[in-house]
């Protein structure tokens, strides 16, 4: 079975009308009662260094020009007990660029609308959630039925965090 997880940046959900619609989800938790205000996107560079700087692993699915996405995001060391252990792993991931195929390279300073997870651990991602909203801001969890939604803030604990989150 296949799943995923989407983070993207909680204004530019508000800004496309979002809000609504993660309102309205099975579950939810830290959902603002007031818009966040309009802030630059993250870039490319700013995703991979939230992740190396959380110490997860996974499988990039996006390539950089002239960079080792590999060197920020590096394969997983033990897949057969990570899981099981603990681990940081954020499976097979993918970044959204405005204008970029799928196939084609991003630059380090293009902004990134949304990152995928596919098949990762639940708390590596809440871990990398929690270290690129310090430089990103708020940040919109959610799954691949959207049935739970999730908003992690600059400064959030991620031991308070984790005993509300649903992956």
């Amino acid at each position: 079975m296949s799943w995923h997880l989407l983070v993207t940046p909680l204004h530019a959900v508000v800004a496309d009308g979002g809000l609504d619609w993660a309102a309205g989800a099975e579950s939810s938790f830290g959902l603002p009662e007031e818009p966040p205000a309009a802030r630059e996107l993250p870039t490319v560079a700013q995703v991979l260094t939230a992740f190396r700087d959380a110490g997860c692993h996974g499988v990039p699915w996006f390539q950089v020009a002239g960079h080792d996405p590999t060197h920020d995001l590096p394969s997983c060391p033990d897949p057969a007990t990570c899981a099981s252990m603990g681990g940081l792993d954020l499976g097979e991931v993918s970044l959204g660029v405005d204008g970029v195929d799928g196939g084609e390279p991003v630059e380090l300073d293009q902004a990134v609308t949304d990152i995928g997870f596919r098949k990762p651990s639940g708390s590596a991602v809440l871990v990398a959630t929690v270290a690129l909203a310090s430089q990103a801001g708020s940040l919109l969890v959610f799954d691949d039925s959207c049935e739970h939604v999730f908003v992690v803030s600059p400064g959030d604990d991620p031991t308070g965090l984790a005993q509300h989150w649903p992956w």
